[in-house]
């Protein structure tokens, strides 16, 4: 089989990663793909496709028949037109998140994709963070997670509120963690610099857990966070400095082995407390791997597309993320 034919579709911020990926990973798969063409409506992308020796188009019609797969990486408002395009044809696509602006055309790109034959992968790159695929073997069921996500105002990517922007990220997270869509949903949120929300936090309540999630664009720094409490154990996440920490009980504490209730400093003192610790949980330290998320996420496209085998987050991922966060802004809370 030849290699596949990847064009991107957008150079902005984001775009421009996609294709230096991409441009990476055909230097050491060449068999497997091939940075075939670049796009983007404003002339200075021409530079950054003559920097990767690929042929520059400024309209995305331009590249049919030329692609076998693309990275749509244009404003969420262009999402669907341009996914629809291209799956229409045949062109599997990887569409960063969110999947469109609106549910119905999430619909649309996704039952698109279905009739074409076409694969559709949504660009929820938290997936493939290096801590989060450390952690997923710890996973359990879940009784209550906290996630947090706040950065600076980034000046781009306003075009859609921090629900869409920032927070839909842990709502992905939360839908694949707890295997279930929220029963119930409560959400404030505030505009500060944009004419959308750019503060929200919104409680997801599913049959057995719930998820706090907050996310801000308007913080001074950057901080990623996660916590989930487990029947029996506890973990916590920095997706930022890819490291982390799963707590669990001891089986002497599982089996009822060791009663809790009849320890106390009063009666034992600090050091045989502490002892009793050490019997009571176990500490494991995570440490993800080197492999930059953005880069295992499009490998795993490309693979996908090659093997024709469903991606890790299919359009029906995509959908049902776009589906709560849409809940999320419909029910929300003004302050």
């Amino acid at each position: 089989m030849n290699s596949l034919r990847i064009g991107v579709i957008g150079l902005g911020h984001l775009g421009k990663f996609h294709a230096e990926n991409y441009a990476k990973l055909a230097k050491r798969n060449p068999t497997l793909l091939k940075l075939t063409a670049l796009c983007d409506t404003q002339p200075s992308g021409e530079a950054n496709a003559k920097s990767f020796g690929v042929p520059f188009v400024k309209d995305y019609r331009q590249l049919e028949g030329k692609v076998d797969a693309v990275s749509i990486v244009v404003p969420t408002t262009w999402h669907h037109a341009v996914g629809m395009f291209f799956l229409e044809r045949g062109v599997s696509c990887l569409i960063e998140k969110p999947l469109s602006k609106t549910v119905a055309e999430a619909h649309e790109l996704v039952a698109c994709a279905a009739k074409s034959g076409a694969m559709l992968q949504v660009g929820h790159v938290e997936r493939y963070n290096p801590i989060m695929r450390a952690a997923t073997p710890y996973f359990g069921r879940p009784r209550f997670i906290e996630a947090t996500r706040i950065s600076p105002y980034p000046f781009r990517s306003t075009d859609v509120s921090v629900t869409l922007d920032l927070m839909i990220h842990d709502i992905d997270l939360a839908l694949s963690v707890t295997q279930e869509d929220p029963i119930a949903i409560h959400a404030a949120g505030t505009p500060v610099f944009s004419a959308t929300d750019d503060i929200a936090n919104a409680r997801l309540e599913f049959s057995h857990s719930v998820a706090n999630v907050a996310a801000s664009r308007v913080s001074l720094k950057k901080e990623r966070k996660w916590r989930i409490f487990q029947e029996h154990g506890y973990l916590s996440l920095n997706l930022l400095d890819n490291e982390g920490v799963f707590i669990e009980k001891s089986e002497a504490l599982k089996n009822g082995d060791i009663d809790v209730s009849k320890l106390s400093l009063a009666s034992i003192g600090v050091a045989a407390l502490t002892f009793q610790l050490e019997k009571l949980v176990k500490r494991v330290v995570l440490k993800g791997d080197k492999t930059p998320a953005l880069e295992a996420e499009l490998l795993d496209f490309t693979r996908c597309v090659s093997e024709k085998r469903k991606p890790l987050v299919d359009g029906i991922e995509g959908l049902r993320a776009l589906q709560v966060a849409e809940r999320v802004m419909q029910g929300m809370r003004k302050l």
